[in-house]
């Protein structure tokens, strides 16, 4: 199976982002994170892809790639 035919776990979140959101997630068990979406695609891990995102993180000011099954949208763009 190749990297295109893979599945993508959790395609629906694909449909709750957009480029633009405002959205925060939880950094290494203990600091909240605040940052926009510049991307949105998928990462594979093993034989899965799962959807992600990478974001531009406010205060930081750095790009991260996550999951986007751990991150909640503050606003919409």
């Amino acid at each position: 199976m190749t990297s295109n035919q893979l599945p993508v776990i959790g395609e629906e979140l694909l449909n709750r982002f957009k480029v633009g959101d405002l959205v925060v997630w939880i950094h290494d068990l203990k600091t909240q994170r605040t940052g926009i979406i510049l991307e949105i695609g998928s990462e594979q891990y093993g034989n899965r892809k799962f959807p992600s995102a990478k974001i531009y993180v406010l205060g930081v000011e750095k790009h991260q790639t996550i999951l986007l099954s751990s991150l909640t949208n503050i606003t919409q763009s």
